[in-house]
């Protein structure tokens, strides 16, 4: 999957949001199995809650895709420095759910710091 580069991203980075106020705005995303979200661009640090097991494809412009398991309740967060851009791709045979917060005051995380999980890969 690819977006074309005359193409901003979309700084949609659900399917909806579920809450929101001046701190947080938490997401909703739901894939059915070969359904892909649209090419979007992470400006805040966030995490995310995988509800469901899952089986992922993340794509990003120059970079080979990246497939793998999850387990339900997979939590990972990231800090985004000068954005993150990517979509992803449910590879798997079921629906997909993951609930995204976006916190949207600088946090103190270190930028140079990978992401951070609960290592509940499948």
């Amino acid at each position: 999957m690819s977006t074309p580069q005359d193409k901003k991203p979309s700084r949609d980075v659900g399917t909806e949001v579920i809450f929101e106020n001046d701190v947080i705005r938490m997401w909703n995303m739901e894939l059915q199995p070969g359904e892909a979200s649209h090419y979007h661009r992470h400006e805040y640090d966030y995490f995310y809650v995988y509800i469901t097991p899952s089986r992922i494809a993340v794509h990003r412009i120059g970079e080979p895709d990246v497939v793998r398991e999850y387990q339900a309740n997979f939590v990972q967060y990231n800090v985004v420095g000068d954005g993150i851009e990517h979509s992803i791709t449910n590879v798997g045979e079921a629906r997909h759910q993951q609930i995204i917060v976006e916190l949207k005051r600088k946090s103190a995380s270190d930028v140079s710091l990978p992401p951070e999980n609960n290592d509940r890969f499948g």
